[in-house]
């Protein structure tokens, strides 16, 4: 009685690690088939000068100086480093998942063929394709001459950018060292004055978030365009703000282009910015937007 009682038992545990081993097989199999492949981990990020994104049409852009530049019409334009190197993380980052298809009749379904980006890092050139947005933040992406399609993350900007130039205008660098604003338009001429840590404008104290505010509007001000330094200005009395930052003046002027538009010249900067009429008319304020 024993003895059989003795078998049962190693039978029993034999049964039971046989069929941990057999899970365990599937387990692992399982982890392996869905364990991802990032194909482009080991590129130098410090090592790459040159991106090339081809849309519609192709955008090149190169650091010089240690910063990404662009060329447009013969004329170097700093390029919007925050959206490079966001689109660079993607790239390097990029993981191979599972394939959501091998067959290369179905790349123009998945729009495989619209966005092509080119890396250039260390001599040695890769490439992607960027489809459709699949949903969820993912994109269809296919690697060079691979016929496998699968998701990736980090590119649904790229569908909605066609400009890389930095279309930032250049005024205001740290709102906490401005020291005066001044704002002139038609009739109006405010004098918004740091004392201490309040805001005065002549003998009366400015709302500080008001004022707050205004500098974020002025630092993150962005034009539809830039233009060159050749064009010419309407033969108009413009909208000048002018900043002390840092015991330094700095001003920005805007005229009126048409009923849509104004152009904004900066000391900031060489170039000439086209900037949206409503966000001009956010700008011109008067003493009762900051005291009331």
């Amino acid at each position: 009685m024993k003895r059989n009682r003795k078998r049962l038992i190693q039978l029993i545990f034999i049964f039971l690690l046989v069929t941990a081993v057999i899970l365990l097989k599937n387990y692992t199999d399982r982890f392996l088939l869905l364990k991802t492949d990032q194909p482009f981990s080991t590129i130098d990020k410090a090592a790459i000068k040159e991106l090339i994104v081809t849309q519609d049409k192709t955008t090149s852009l190169y650091k010089k100086n240690g910063k990404w530049t662009i060329k447009k019409n013969g004329v170097e334009y700093p390029a919007d480093q925050e959206k490079l190197e966001s689109l660079i993380n993607a790239f390097i980052n990029l993981e191979k998942s599972e394939a959501v298809s091998n067959n290369k009749a179905r790349h123009t379904q998945l729009g495989i063929g619209k966005q092509k980006i080119e890396l250039k890092s260390a001599g040695k050139k890769y490439v992607i394709f960027v489809g459709d947005d699949s949903g969820l933040g993912n994109n269809y992406v296919r690697i060079d001459n691979e016929n496998e399609v699968f998701f990736a993350t980090g590119f649904s900007d790229l569908t909605t950018t066609e400009d890389f130039r930095d279309l930032t205008v250049p005024l205001v660098k740290d709102e906490e060292k401005v020291r005066s604003i001044e704002i002139g338009y038609e009739s109006i001429s405010i004098i918004i004055n740091k004392k201490g840590k309040d805001w005065k404008i002549g003998d009366k104290i400015a709302k500080k978030d008001r004022v707050d505010f205004y500098l974020n509007d002025l630092k993150t001000l962005k034009a539809t365009d830039i233009l060159p330094q050749d064009t010419n200005f309407p033969d108009i009395i413009p909208t000048v703000i002018k900043i002390t930052e840092n015991d330094r003046e700095k001003t920005i002027s805007f005229y009126g282009q048409d009923e849509n538009n104004y152009l904004a010249n900066s000391s900031e900067s060489e170039f000439i910015f086209q900037i949206p009429a409503a966000y001009i008319a956010s700008l011109k304020k008067e003493e009762s937007d900051f005291v009331e």
